[in-house]
């Protein structure tokens, strides 16, 4: 089974306000310019298969503890958020999860190594925090969504890789000099009794073992997943500035200052 999720303008726009805000701002008590940031996901969710979820907003996480390669979501948050979601009705349903991968140039990285090394998907302990947290039920089948974006300020703007890659739930698109991927995962919480060996390979892509787990024990598969959204149109020959870091400290231009200077 092929999983969808599809992202709408607002939301993909929600996404794209925090991760380049945690990208370039350096924020009140923190000693580190760029660091990941986080969210929670909000749509709805067909009720029949193939698993489809359509994720209209996002609430960005702000008691989130955001560090420069990590990010700590608060139970305490969700909770709540839960409950004022239930006052607006089914469209509001909980869906997952979204957090920014943040890279920068004096890192020695650059988009063709995020692209070569697939720095853009799901970390190790990304897929690990999936256990144990399955939050759709669909049809009697347990799901979870995760969603990524991943954040480069290149030396140049540079858009020719720009677009929907075949066969990855993958989307790649530029503002200015800035780089985007966004990444994104069903996940169907299984039994390990009950995985099959092609679903025991996917689950130990991610270099966890099921070999101490209890035969009962919930583990999440990752699914063929198609990543639906219109942001790489949205975005496509857009003016927009330059991003530029130096000494743990941003400077941005905007198009009209830039479009001098590039």
């Amino acid at each position: 089974m092929t999983a969808t999720i599809s992202v709408s303008k607002s939301a993909i726009f929600e996404l794209i306000m925090a991760g380049l805000e945690a990208y370039a701002v350096k924020h009140q008590g923190s000693k580190s310019i760029s660091v990941e940031t986080a969210a929670h996901l909000w749509g709805y969710v067909n009720k029949t298969h193939p698993f489809k979820c359509t994720i209209n907003h996002v609430s960005v996480e702000t008691s989130a503890k955001r560090k420069r390669s990590s990010v700590e979501f608060s139970s305490q948050s969700l909770l709540i958020k839960k409950d004022i979601a239930k006052v607006f009705g089914d469209q509001y349903q909980y869906i997952g999860t979204a957090h920014s991968h943040p890279y920068l140039r004096e890192e020695n990285i650059d988009a063709a190594i995020i692209r070569k090394d697939k720095l853009y998907e799901l970390s190790d302990a990304d897929h690990e925090c999936e256990i144990g947290s399955p939050e759709i039920e669909v049809a009697g089948k347990s799901y979870s969504v995760a969603l990524v974006l991943t954040v480069h300020s290149m030396l140049k703007a540079d858009d020719r890789k720009d677009g929907t890659y075949f066969g990855e739930p993958l989307i790649e698109f530029s503002l200015g000099n800035i780089k985007f991927w966004l990444y994104g995962r069903v996940f169907e919480h299984k039994s390990k009794s009950s995985l099959s060996d092609e679903e025991r390979h996917s689950y130990e892509r991610y270099k966890l073992t099921l070999s101490g787990a209890h035969n009962d024990k919930l583990v999440p598969v990752p699914l063929d997943t198609l990543l639906e959204s219109g942001v790489f149109i949205d975005t496509l020959c857009k003016d927009f500035g330059r991003l530029r870091f130096l000494d743990n400290e941003s400077e941005y231009d905007l198009a009209t200052v830039a479009e001098c200077r590039w």
